[in-house]
């Protein structure tokens, strides 16, 4: 049976975590001695929920006793949605005064929305749960779950991202060097027959004519036909960052250069032919430039490229082991193609990795890897660059210290399709209490941080316009005054003298607290703030 990617749901399910917490609260009651609640009144009596709900499917895959522990129950909103959309969409087509067009509108809309929950497989989402536990000092177990029941979980979003979990064999082409891999199962067909299908029953004629098109398009730009383009393609596709401490590349500011570890790019697409890779030899093959090697099993072309600042750069492409290859540098693949092949040691063998991945599959169809160097990197490389800037205003810049302060972050995760849903299970330095809470805590405080500051400047500005207009009436009023009365420059009105000219027969009060004096008919009014005065 096909699943879902757990990875793609996660930041879904975060979201609901820290709106069911921020909205009910999360904190665990000690059971109270003695049949006493600590108030000294009876205990309440646990009581049963009256219809069925996941808990136990869900609660028995995560982890109790930590530092969060999150149930939701998703049944009652998602069981027979596309039903209670179609009672929206008699509420919204019998609206009065609705013209026939409109009315066409919304129902194209509710027909797409409705095939969309129907053959997404949405309605099979059953509950969410999210643990965490601490298995040792700073490092964290974290586990997070998209449940369905089993026999369920059919809909296309649950056979994009593969079928059942195999060996994660991307592992066994990561250098030791890599500070950043993602792998992850996606099933490309299998999303192109999907659009097709939901863009059908849609009757959106723009868009079916555009999807028509494509093949046709693709073929057109690359010379590769669009079916054997995606046949080629085995499922399987990855993202891998190196970082190379011990050879700096010097990026060049305003304030001094910039020292940082040399960065290493490779993509990794799983294939079933060589259909891509042709292509780019064919393209390439006419440039004096490019490097040709060719070796058993393995086929790569680099096309040296002079970049200021870093010398020499060798973008390339390879295939070799049922993998095509594009790097920043042909000695990126090299070396993958080391790893894999045993020549070389990989990340599998540091010490980091083995420590992450103790107690975690080693069968999945996702994977995600963050070491703590590319953390530091990324704080090393903040500081120099506000230390660079001497712009930078002081406070600002201690203020953003404040989150270089404490350990680097680091994880190792592991997402797999099982008969109950999308399973994640990772060991990280941050739990889920750290990693939904506080950032919401920090966005929000800093958010606060500018907007107050701006709202009360805001304010300030507001109030200084409305001082002057204030003294210009108060000015115009001294004016007519003078001319009404005959009176000369020197002469100094009263308050009760000029108030018959002023909106409201009143003097005006200064929205910021100043108090206003009148002066001489030749001279301006003014108010004892000093920056309140007319230009």
């Amino acid at each position: 049976m096909k699943k879902s990617n757990l990875l793609l749901c996660l930041p879904a399910l975060v979201l609901i975590g820290v709106v069911v917490i921020l909205n009910y609260g999360c904190g665990k009651k000690e059971a109270p001695s003695g049949g006493q609640t600590p108030a000294g009144g009876p205990r309440v009596p646990a009581v049963s929920s009256a219809v069925k709900t996941s808990f136990n499917e869900v609660t028995a895959q995560l982890d109790p006793g930590g530092n969060f522990y999150l149930y939701l129950g998703t049944a009652q909103w998602l069981d027979g949605l596309s039903t209670r959309v179609g009672a929206w969409r008699q509420a919204f087509t019998n609206m009065p005064s609705l013209k026939p067009d409109d009315a066409a509108n919304i129902n194209k809309v509710f027909d797409i929305v409705t095939h969309l929950i129907q053959d997404s497989g949405i309605e099979d989402i059953s509950g969410v749960g999210l643990s965490s536990v601490e298995i040792e000092k700073g490092m964290f177990r974290n586990k997070a779950l998209l449940h369905h029941y089993p026999g369920k979980g059919t809909g296309f979003l649950w056979q994009l991202a593969g079928k059942e979990p195999h060996p994660l064999t991307g592992l066994d082409l990561l250098p030791t060097e890599t500070a950043l891999a993602v792998f992850s199962d996606l099933d490309l067909p299998v999303l192109w027959t999907v659009a097709q299908k939901e863009v059908g029953q849609a009757n959106l004629p723009q868009a079916q004519a555009w999807l028509e098109k494509l093949p046709a398009q693709f073929e057109q730009s690359t010379k590769v036909k669009w079916d054997a383009f995606l046949h080629s393609l085995g499922g399987e596709f990855g993202l891998v960052l190196t970082l190379d401490p011990s050879n700096n590349l010097a990026v060049p500011l305003p304030g001094g250069a910039l020292q940082v570890p040399s960065p290493g790019l490779l993509i990794v697409v799983k294939v079933n032919d060589d259909t891509i890779f042709n292509r780019i030899d064919e393209q390439l093959r006419t440039s004096p430039k490019i490097v040709n090697t060719d070796r058993p099993g393995f086929k790569m072309r680099t096309m040296p490229v002079p970049v200021p600042f870093i010398g020499e750069f060798r973008p390339s492409a390879a295939s070799s082991g049922g993998y095509l290859f594009v790097a920043s540098s042909d000695a990126l693949i090299d070396e993958a193609v080391a790893v894999k092949s045993g020549q070389k040691p990989g990340l599998k063998a540091t010490d980091e990795f083995k420590h992450l991945a103790q107690g975690l599959p080693d069968r999945g169809n996702q994977f995600a890897y963050v070491s703590q160097r590319f953390a530091q990197t990324l704080i090393q490389v903040q500081q120099q660059a506000m230390a660079a800037n001497a712009k930078t205003d002081p406070q600002w810049r201690q203020w953003m210290q404040t989150f270089f302060h404490g350990r680097p972050a680091f994880a190792y995760s592991v997402g797999l399709n099982t008969p109950e849903g999308c399973l994640t299970v990772g060991n990280g330095s941050q739990s889920y209490a750290t990693s939904t809470l506080l950032p919401a805590a920090a966005v929000l405080g800093g958010m606060s941080a500018i907007a107050i500051p701006n709202f009360i400047k805001a304010r300030t500005v507001s109030q200084k316009n409305a001082c002057i207009n204030n003294l210009r009436q108060i000015d115009a009023a001294k004016q007519e005054w003078a001319l009404e009365k005959s009176k000369q420059s020197t002469d100094v009105p009263t308050e009760d003298d000029i108030k018959v000219y002023l909106i409201h027969n009143q003097l005006p009060h200064c929205p910021a607290g100043g108090t206003y004096t009148l002066n001489a008919v030749g001279q301006r009014p003014e108010c004892s703030i000093p920056d309140h005065k007319l230009p």
